[in-house]
């Protein structure tokens, strides 16, 4: 079903070569890496993931949640959604914090040091209330297998079928036929990001989804402006690639999956190619970061292969430490997930590696609320 490679490569024509890096905080990572060969390592507690839908960014946002928790570290969350703290399309500024977001651990007046939920990324005000040495990471997955789950996560499949399809079609056929026509019919705001929904959450506005020289430029910024992107079909690859450039021990970096589907479905080529077109922006975004992934990778040096085998045996001695039935069929509000619990007698890691991401989004809610201020 996939056009990429192992290596990057698609077929599509990109943007591809290393990028000429202003000084900034990727630099400043990147330098102060170069520095623990001889030094002390520190490990880098600001970061901000701008978290597209269906990426597998609930995984990677339970790192970062737990690491940041565990230093008693401050998220951005909107103190309008308390069950999963995310702001998704809601316009962010300068002023958000003080009228959507929950204060900060040490109160009014203090910067926030971790993002983990779902926001548009807008470069400055972001930058206005983040820690000045802010990380800014992202994840992209393989346009096709993310459209297809996004279609029918969002409820994209639902408003097909209730707006009416072509008997013997199914719902993504007809709207990928017809999207003119099934877009504006769409709900919760859905007719926004059900186009290269991935791009759209880096920044990129639906009126430049068609204008290649300005996808092309914005690609340029994004890769300038994040420390690293990772790519969800070679997600070990790329927690190699951030314990690195964060200087996190592996146990940091471990993980065991998260809202993850208990049934996944195979793509016709034919729509394939469809989706390909409709998020043509998407593709080129993933085809250019899934190369700089590999050429990251290939940076790494001569014992990536060997960290990348010690990474995957440590999951592995964790997942049987840890989990107590290798899969859990969950009925959620719109599909089937597979969930993992920890075992009866078990360790505090182990609690917080298995913990739900609704669980662990209610601790750091009830941390950063004025009304549990204490806790």
């Amino acid at each position: 079903m996939s056009q990429w490679n192992r290596d990057g490569t698609s077929g599509t024509n990109g943007i591809y070569g290393k990028s000429s890096f202003p000084l900034n905080t990727k630099d400043s990572i990147r330098s102060s890496f170069n520095g623990m060969l001889n030094s002390a390592c520190v490990k880098h507690k600001n970061v901000a993931f701008v978290k597209p839908h269906k990426t597998g960014g609930t995984t990677l946002a339970s790192i970062i949640n737990r690491f940041g928790y565990d230093r008693r570290l401050s998220f951005v969350v909107s103190r309008y959604n308390r069950r999963n703290g995310h702001l998704r399309q809601l316009p962010i500024t300068s002023d958000s914090p003080r009228t959507m977001f929950l204060p900060p651990v040490n109160g009014g007046g203090s910067k926030y040091n971790m993002v983990a939920v779902h926001a548009i990324y807008n470069k400055t005000a972001m930058r206005s209330f983040m820690e000045p040495d802010t990380a800014y990471i992202s994840i992209l997955r393989e346009p096709v297998g993310q459209f297809e789950s996004f279609f029918n996560f969002m409820q994209l499949r639902t408003s097909v079928m209730r707006a009416g399809k072509p008997e013997g079609t199914s719902a993504l056929e007809a709207f990928l036929e017809r999207p003119d026509y099934y877009v504006p019919k769409l709900v919760h705001d859905r007719d926004k990001d059900s186009r290269n929904n991935q791009f759209y959450y880096l920044g990129l506005k639906p009126e430049f989804f068609e204008n290649e020289k300005v996808i092309n430029e914005t690609i340029r910024t994004i890769d300038n402006d994040f420390a690293l992107i990772l790519i969800t079909d070679y997600f070990d690859e790329s927690l190699l690639l951030l314990k690195r450039l964060f200087c996190w021990d592996t146990e940091d970096i471990l993980y065991v999956k998260k809202n993850q589907r208990s049934h996944r479905t195979e793509v016709p080529e034919n729509l394939a190619t469809k989706i390909r077109q409709w998020n043509r922006a998407d593709v080129l975004l993933y085809d250019y970061f899934n190369r700089t992934l590999w050429r990251k990778i290939k940076e790494y040096g001569p014992n990536f292969d060997s960290d990348l085998a010690e990474l995957r045996k440590n999951l592995q001695d964790t997942f049987d430490e840890c989990v107590d039935s290798s899969a859990v069929e969950t009925q959620g509000r719109l599909k089937r997930k597979v969930e993992y619990k920890a075992k009866s007698q078990t360790t505090k890691f182990c609690s917080s590696l298995t913990r739900s991401h609704l669980d662990m989004h209610r601790l750091i809610w009830t941390r950063q609320s004025p009304r549990y201020r204490h806790r």
